[in-house]
């Protein structure tokens, strides 16, 4: 399943000498876990994001609920958005 952008939220963007930017966002979902970060998940998202913003999300609302951290790794033009974790889900 595809993201919904309307549920990935800025909340803060840090401006970084050179005038690089990383941001941190909320993000909500039904979607599991594995859904969430695999590659191409956030490929509707790539005019937003940049590599090294992170993402503090909540995952499977609707089964058995999770918070994962990730953060971006490639955000080409063309192919795959790809994430990696910041933490192992549900401690595991």
């Amino acid at each position: 399943m595809a993201h919904d952008i309307r549920a990935l939220k800025r909340y803060n963007t840090a401006t970084l000498a050179g005038n690089r930017q990383v941001s941190w966002y909320n993000y909500a979902t039904n979607d599991t876990a594995s859904e969430v970060v695999a590659a191409g998940y956030f490929n509707d998202a790539r005019n937003t994001v940049k590599v090294g913003d992170c993402v503090d999300a909540i995952v499977d609302i609707d089964g058995t609920i999770d918070r994962i951290s990730f953060r971006f790794t490639a955000v080409p033009s063309t192919g795959n958005v790809t994430v990696a974790y910041d933490g192992d889900a549900a401690g595991s």
